[in-house]
């Protein structure tokens, strides 16, 4: 038996296999060497382990005991807490004559005894501010302060009322508090809520676009135009209030910023912009809908920010409560644990909000899972120190549906992507350049800039493999139609026809589709649902065109639910071509909102087809994995390790979010960026066996249960 062994471990180094650990059952041992991960820039923030808590104080939170709040927050493992300071209420003795002081606070200094014992447990404070409203006290004495909607009232909710970015408030009043807040405690962070030009109120009333006269003064004066009333699309009037909303929300954005950096520059800034922020916010949350929860939030919404900025890192967080409606009560447990780690296993910061504290919360059913989490982050926060994605293709952002079914694809298929927001490509910020990338994807985004247009040529002449869908490049920039394709690489003529959306439409797959779509995926499927506007193109060059339109046939009765030769026409349904060094291929049509929709076979076998057979972009994991299981590739910068993470989406019926149910067995082959010594399973705490064979890793995970990370240790 000894020499057998022998013989098969020579056959085995011979043909270039080399085995990995055998323990596949041990415990990782406790004492092992940690790799050291390095320092992205130097900042506690920046691509480093956070662990951030927000509590959203109301104004009873006064009265709480301040050392069970900091507990609390220990017990939890946070590294961050994000608490109330001013605005509409402030929590601390303000002497300013417009900032209204917590009634509850008895003589008190809530903000201070907070900061200070939080500072001691060497947890790190946010100041929250909210300038979006006013007390009905101080609104009274300045109502040229105030948001007016398109009634011409003021919106007055809870005996608070809604005032304008162009306003004194915001523009003046509000960097006084923030001063006199600033100045009087060490903060480490500011935060602020519901900024920019808010039209709706906490009832989901919407009021209109604000007709208040700084708004009048400031739009004629930029523009020369009247303010419009109505939001249209359609009117230019409105696409150039549109971009006015913009420019003036990033100015104001970027004057807070400077403004809190000259006071304390080691104060970082975070709030829903991408301008002037440190940390840019976003929420995982739900609503009062009939639509399912999105089950990619927390993944979206991170990797959008890590694939457009280095400079900045998200902040998701996921909210609590189950609806504005409804804060006292909690969303479900299950769908938090997912959203959690979307921003985990994609190397981002964990954040959590709740309205309260989290010691009188009225449904705790999510605490200890939230406990759980943290925990895990705490102990392996070696591990989600100074990461990179391993992506090979980029994913543009582009309208919302598309966008979603995209991230579904791409979610489903184990493809390990970026998420890149247009603005950015280009520019000193971004990560990446697009040609980092085997293949970017352009999911129909109609609103393109000249200067954009001719990045992505260019990504395409030199090599690059781009996929379009949709009525992308469409539009300019600000959203007026041009009704012509500006994307010269398409292989199609500019000009093109609307068909628009109709019943019974479809797209015809022959025989010779099937000989480059790839056999395989269209075995038994000749046709395809389109319920989406669809682009007729004429084809231009050497441009091969795929699949015809067939439209509007008939569909009852059954009787006479049948076509003919004489119904299919000549209008392609997906355009490849090759240019420069590179290739594309163009479905002129919204593909990803039909797998949003519908979630459709055919849909997904061209999503595969188009690119991974037609654009041939090679797959940098290979698995058998269940198209449940979300799968992320991250590495460290410093080259100490890598590892892949797996997010188990299964039990989910519906609007049931019940647990996960235990996935079996998992096969992963991918190639590391070094030899391996050792790979081991976070979640389970377990050493893995493995082979390794011409630069590729293969092993089977034994088990995935709620998650489960695979760390990669180099030789």
């Amino acid at each position: 038996m000894k020499i057998n062994h022998y013989l098969l471990a020579l056959l085995l180094l011979a043909s270039g296999v080399v085995l990995g650990q055998t323990g596949a059952a041990k415990k990782t041992a406790a004492n092992s060497t940690k790799p050291d991960p390095g320092s992205y820039d130097g900042t506690w923030w920046n691509r480093a382990p956070v662990r951030l808590i927000q509590t959203n104080l109301r104004e009873t939170d006064a009265l709480m005991n301040t050392d069970a709040y900091v507990q609390s927050m220990v017990d939890a493992s946070a590294t961050v807490v994000m608490l109330n300071v001013g605005g509409i209420v402030a929590n601390y003795p303000t002497t300013l004559d417009y900032h209204f002081k917590n009634q509850f606070m008895k003589g008190g200094d809530l903000v201070g005894d907070l900061v200070t014992k939080l500072h001691a447990k060497g947890i790190k404070v946010i100041g929250r501010f909210d300038f979006s409203k006013i007390n009905e006290t101080y609104a009274q004495k300045k109502p040229e302060w105030l948001y007016v909607g398109t009634n011409g009232k003021h919106v007055h909710f809870n005996g608070q009322v809604h005032t304008c970015p162009n306003g004194g408030y915001q523009q003046e009043y509000g960097f006084e508090i923030l001063k006199e807040a600033i100045t009087k405690y060490p903060l480490d962070g500011i935060f602020f809520n519901m900024i920019g030009y808010t039209t709706t109120d906490y009832g989901g009333t919407y009021h209109g676009i604000c007709q208040c006269d700084n708004c009048k003064k400031r739009f004629q004066t930029e523009t020369g135009m009247t303010l419009p009333v109505k939001a249209d699309m359609n009117d230019p009037v409105f696409r150039r209030y549109n971009t006015f909303k913009k420019t003036t929300a990033d100015e104001l954005f970027y004057k807070i910023g400077d403004y809190v950096k000259k006071l304390n520059p080691n104060l970082i800034v975070n709030t829903y912009a991408d301008a002037g922020v440190d940390m840019i916010r976003d929420e995982s949350s739900s609503w009062l809908t009939d639509e399912y929860e999105w089950n990619y939030s927390g993944t979206d919404h991170v990797k959008r920010v890590l694939g457009s900025y280095r400079d900045k890192t998200p902040s998701n967080v996921f909210i609590y409560f189950i609806a504005i409606p409804f804060r006292h009560t909690a969303t479900s447990p299950n769908i938090g644990r997912v959203w959690l780690l979307g921003n985990m296993l994609n190397g981002a910061p964990l954040d959590f909000n709740v309205i309260g504290t989290l010691v009188n919360q009225d449904d705790r059913v999510f605490i200890p899972i939230l406990n759980d989490l943290y925990g895990f982050h705490k102990k392996n926060e070696t591990f989600f120190t100074n990461l990179k994605p391993v992506s090979h293709v980029g994913l543009i952002k582009g309208t919302e549906k598309e966008y979603r079914g995209m991230i579904k694809l791409l979610s489903e298929e184990h493809i390990m992507y970026d998420i890149i927001e247009p603005l950015t490509i280009g520019s000193k910020s971004a990560p990446r350049p697009l040609q980092d990338y085997d293949a970017v994807i352009l999911g129909d985004l109609p609103n393109m800039s000249d200067q954009l247009t001719a990045q992505l040529d260019e990504y395409v002449q030199k090599g690059g493999k781009l996929l379009v869908t949709g009525f992308s490049s469409t539009n300019d920039e600000t959203g007026k139609p041009l009704k012509t394709i500006r994307l010269k690489s398409l292989g199609v003529s500019p000009e093109y026809d609307l068909f628009p959306r109709t019943n019974s439409t479809y797209l015809q797959v022959s025989a010779s589709d099937k000989k480059t779509l790839g056999a395989d995926g269209f075995k038994d499927l000749d046709l395809i649902m389109l319920y989406s506007d669809f682009m007729k193109c004429k084809p231009s060059g050497s441009s091969q065109t795929y699949m015809k339109l067939v439209p509007a046939v008939r569909f009852g009765p059954p009787e006479k639910s049948y076509f003919t030769d004489n119904d299919i026409t000549d209008s392609p349904g997906l355009i490849s071509n090759s240019y420069g060094k590179g290739k594309t291929v163009f479905i002129p049509w919204r593909l990803g909102t039909h797998y949003e929709f519908k979630g459709n076979h055919g849909h997904r076998a061209l999503f595969t087809a188009a690119l991974q057979t037609v654009l041939q972009t090679p797959s940098s994991i290979k698995t058998n994995a269940s198209p449940l299981i979300e799968m992320t590739h991250m590495s460290n910068r410093n080259d100490a390790f890598e590892w892949i993470g797996m997010i188990n989406h299964s039990g989910q019926i519906g609007a049931s979010l019940r647990e996960p149910i235990p996935i079996q067995n998992t096969t992963i082959r991918f190639k590391p960026a070094k030899p391996v010594k050792q790979l081991k399973l976070a979640r389970s705490d377990n050493n893995l066996k493995f082979t390794q064979s011409n630069g590729w890793v293969e092993c089977v995970v034994p088990q995935v249960d709620d998650f489960e990370m695979l760390v990669c240790l180099y030789q």
